[in-house]
């Protein structure tokens, strides 16, 4: 690349600079916009983007859309399970659940077996969490001054209550599997046989 050449950058000339001050190059003027004063625009965009760039006001903004695209399928609620089918009875088809699920009849039926000793199982831990925290929190609300760390009795409270809540999900979700049928908790709470999971 030799900047003497003038047919180099499509025919424009490369020029050493003269700094001896006998050429007087008339300075480059910008377009600007009437009513505005030149360049404040950019001065306050290069004084305010360190602030908003540590800020990482783009994260928020993106995170914020993130936030409100979760709160509206939290407001939308869980669709029908696509994967339970029922027949005229209102039981569970075993046929068509083990179609969709692409699998047998008999695999099937074997994996509603695994989920009801899941649920079982997972009723059973949960009702023993729920009791222990239960226990601390009567031995917390006697031993401690009533005012002095009430919000901390509250929240073992709201641990009880999110271990009963996921001890009675789990069960009827087992009565469900056992009684092959999709049941309502009304339904669940007023059957005839246990709640208790086998």
């Amino acid at each position: 690349m030799n900047p003497n050449d003038p047919d180099q950058f499509d025919g424009a000339r490369y020029r050493p600079l003269d700094l001896s001050g006998e050429e007087d190059v008339p300075p480059i003027r910008l377009p600007t916009r009437p009513g505005r004063p030149r360049g404040l625009w950019r001065a306050l965009r290069f004084l305010l983007g360190g602030p908003v760039a540590a800020f990482g006001a783009k994260n928020v903004i993106e995170g914020a859309r993130a936030i409100e695209g979760l709160a509206e399928t939290i407001k939308a609620g869980p669709g029908p399970d696509r994967r339970v089918r029922l027949d005229e009875s209102g039981a569970f088809d075993a046929r068509a659940m083990a179609f969709l699920a692409g699998t047998s009849v008999h695999g099937l039926e074997a994996k509603l077996a695994n989920r009801r000793r899941q649920t079982a199982q997972a009723t059973k831990v949960y009702l023993f969490g729920g009791v222990c925290f239960l226990a601390f929190w009567f031995y917390e609300a006697l031993t401690v001054p009533i005012f002095a760390s009430l919000p901390y009795v509250l929240g073992l409270i709201a641990f009880c209550a999110v271990f009963f809540l996921s001890a009675f999900h789990n069960a009827l979700i087992n009565w469900q599997i056992r009684t092959r049928r999709l049941g309502s908790v009304r339904e669940f709470l007023n059957a005839g046989e246990t709640w208790w999971p086998s």
